[in-house]
């Protein structure tokens, strides 16, 4: 059975070819994907299919979901693959869409897994993705590491990450009131 997960404006569903599209457009702007390790740019229509190519049913620890607007379509995704990892079409940034989505998706994690700490991370300077986790209790473990990035082609700073489902709950009346 597919996991879909609902917010008050979004829904999370499994990832599939009908999506191919839409990974293409919002991952083949440089804008979204310098700031993520492992996507190529150019984005290809040969990378979106291998993408969905390469996706199994989503599972606690083991997940991909599509992030679905009414009337818009998929706007991004969010991923628990180890990382919580997300990305957004540009033209939806500023909403508060990936917190709703990531919010979900933890909550759907930590109810089935409430020891689990997840972690996260981010390239040094991607303010607008240290936003998102701050609102959902992340907390800067203050590791730093380089990794390489495919879309700039280099090495580049990364800051290690963590949540705590104690963290997450705390967070929570802050996202409610922003």
């Amino acid at each position: 059975m597919d996991v879909i997960l609902r917010t008050p404006r979004l829904t999370l569903r499994p990832q599939g070819e009908a999506d191919i599209d839409a990974n293409l457009a919002g991952l083949n702007d440089y804008e979204v994907v310098r700031f993520l390790t492992v996507v190529p740019y150019p984005y290809t229509l040969a990378d979106a299919r291998s993408w969905i190519g390469s996706l199994r049913p989503n599972a606690v620890g083991h997940a991909v979901f599509a992030i679905d607007l009414p009337g818009h379509g998929m706007i991004g995704a969010v991923t628990l693959l180890g990382d919580l990892g997300y990305w957004l079409d540009r033209r939806y940034h500023g909403h508060g869409y990936m917190t709703e989505a990531s919010a979900a998706l933890l909550d759907w994690h930590f109810a089935a897994r409430p020891d689990d700490v997840v972690r996260s991370g981010l390239h040094l300077g991607n303010t607008a993705s240290w936003g998102v986790q701050k609102k959902l209790g992340f907390v800067d473990t203050g590791r730093r590491e380089m990794k390489f990035c495919r879309s700039q082609n280099r090495e580049v700073e990364h800051m290690a990450t963590t949540l705590t489902r104690a963290d997450f709950e705390m967070a929570r009346p802050r996202q409610r009131s922003t």
